[in-house]
């Protein structure tokens, strides 16, 4: 018997209300069930290091190298030739002698007699000289008897060629004897000014012929350091124009040198820049002076500042306003730093930076006085995030 069409429906209708049914009933369980409390999420708080910065007034200092030379440095050679009779125990490398000392002796025994020729030569010309006089005079007054113009007379007859031969002949003898003198007094080397010999050439008992070297010396009352400059550097700067020396407001330099493991420091000032550009490195170049370098004056408890001695210089600038000195681990990406605001939120700041070293950063712009600056590293630095700088100093 075939089944009826509401037994036909009956079979597939019901599951259907079956899973209908389960899916409502899941659905109110799921919208009817309790809530967990909510918990609010802790906001996250970096530690940081912070420094609080002031602007000051200040000179912007410039850094710099070079090496000790002498400001004159001369070869002694003899001018006279001969045997060398004596040296100065001072004579030695390394020696010091103060201007006019006497550093040796040649033998002086020729050149004294030539001295000697000249001054005898001398007084014969000026006895002749003395004889034409009296004869000129002489000649002179028998003209006058003569009853005519001295005006008229013949040069000849008043003897004034002869008095002229005679007073050439003195000026001559007397130029001979100055270069006689000179050429014994050329027989004793000094010192040209407070010296020290930077190498011995001659010793006792050695043949110097005009012209043999005798010693290097080099001038000990003032060194000077040959400064490089960039064009950034000379921004910086107040230098004397190129020919212009010893300026009456010349710039300060502290000279920098470690001796014996210690450092020292020497102060010097601008005295002359160069004028010239080096062709290969594109540098300025200044020239520092430092007095007494070797302390021979007894001014200072320093050690010698040597010829040939490395330093570094520190060289004062121009002076600025408002200038903030800030580490340079402060600063990121080149023009930006973070700081702390009241309430130790991070703050981003853009800023001016004028000049940075080798671990300082001087800033111009983007900071204000008693700011909170972070120098630790932050690494995702995200603007009013909050800080804690007792975390980071402890």
């Amino acid at each position: 018997m075939k089944p009826t069409l509401w037994q036909s429906t009956r079979r597939w209708l019901l599951p259907v209300i079956i899973v209908a049914a389960g899916i409502a009933a899941a659905t109110t369980m799921i919208v009817l069930r309790p809530q967990p409390p909510s918990t609010p999420t802790a906001e996250r708080v970096v530690p940081v290091d912070v420094i609080r910065v002031t602007g000051t007034d200040m000179n912007i200092n410039v850094s710099s190298q070079g090496t000790v030379a002498p400001r004159t440095q001369t070869t002694l050679v003899a001018e006279v030739s001969g045997r060398v009779m004596t040296v100065s125990d001072k004579f030695v490398t390394g020696g010091f002698f103060s201007e006019g000392e006497v550093i040796l002796q040649i033998d002086p025994a020729d050149y004294q007699v030539a001295v000697d020729q000249a001054q005898a030569n001398l007084l014969t010309a000026q006895a002749q000289l003395a004889q034409e006089r009296a004869q000129a005079d002489q000649a002179a007054r028998e003209w006058d008897l003569s009853g005519r113009p001295r005006e008229n007379a013949p040069a000849i007859a008043l003897r004034t060629p002869f008095l002229r031969e005679a007073e050439a002949r003195v000026l001559y003898s007397e130029s001979e004897l100055s270069r006689a003198q000179r050429q014994l007094d050329r027989t004793t080397v000094r010192a040209p000014y407070d010296a020290l010999v930077r190498e011995k050439l001659a010793d006792i008992g050695q043949y110097l012929g005009t012209g043999s070297q005798i010693a290097e010396v080099f001038a000990t009352d003032y060194a000077e350091v040959r400064l490089p400059l960039s064009d950034s550097d000379m921004r910086w700067l107040t230098l004397p124009k190129p020919g212009q020396l010893l300026p009456a407001d010349a710039t300060r330099v502290t000279l920098y040198a470690t001796m014996a493991g210690k450092q020292h420091h020497w102060q010097a000032e601008i005295v002359r820049t160069e004028g010239v550009v080096d062709s290969n490195s594109r540098m300025h170049y200044a020239v520092a002076r430092v007095d007494d370098p070797y302390g021979l004056r007894g001014n200072n408890n320093l050690p010698p500042l040597s010829a040939g001695t490395f330093v570094n210089a520190s060289i004062e600038g121009i002076r600025l306003t408002g200038v903030f000195d800030i580490p340079l681990e402060a600063l990121r990406n080149g023009d930006q730093v973070l700081t702390m605001d009241p309430e130790q939120r991070l703050r981003q700041r853009q800023v001016n930076v004028i000049r940075s070293e080798a671990d300082r950063v001087y800033v111009t712009e983007g900071l204000n006085n008693n700011d909170s600056v972070i120098v630790s590293p932050v690494a995702i630095p995200i603007e009013g995030m909050r800080v804690n700088p007792d975390a980071g100093q402890s």
